[in-house]
């Protein structure tokens, strides 16, 4: 699990070196720009979270069949795991949130029965609507984070 997680904050810290600038992106496919800067570095921040909580599970030694850590884990350590998943939210919500919202042309397909191109308008209402359930997501995530990193436990 620690091996993992490692590779898969790996992977984040590429794309987060993408967003400075300093490790190379493929071209575009549809010939257009890339997305900015700062979405690489939410990629690689959403992935590097994502590792770093992987390799909390399995420094705890914690169950694969709950989302919880083990009572016996330390404080800070629950905290870090609960704050590394409000990260991931967030920066999955941000990522759509600009889908839907940002400036430039989309390129946004369906696939299935019929796998074809979607207009412009269609993708970013799509993207909206999951923006807007992903940021209550975020805000369900935080309210539940706060009540367990605040709790009394006397």
């Amino acid at each position: 699990m620690i091996g993992l997680g490692a590779l898969t904050a790996a992977i984040g810290i590429y794309y987060f070196s993408v967003g400075l600038g300093l490790a190379p992106v493929a071209p575009p496919r549809h010939g257009g720009d890339n997305a900015p800067g700062w979405i690489g570095l939410l990629v690689g921040l959403v992935f590097s979270a994502g590792g770093l909580a992987v390799i909390l599970r399995g420094a705890v030694r914690a169950d694969d069949r709950s989302g919880e850590l083990p009572a016996s884990a330390p404080k800070w350590v629950s905290t870090i795991y609960l704050l590394l998943g409000l990260l991931i939210a967030v920066g999955l919500a941000a990522t759509g949130t600009w889908v839907a919202f940002g400036p430039g042309e989309r390129h946004i397909s369906v696939s299935g029965f019929v796998a074809s191109p979607v207009g412009d308008g269609i993708g970013r209402t799509a993207f909206g609507i999951g923006a807007s359930i992903s940021w209550l997501i975020v805000a369900a995530m935080a309210r539940a984070a706060a009540r367990k990193i605040f709790a009394d436990k006397t």
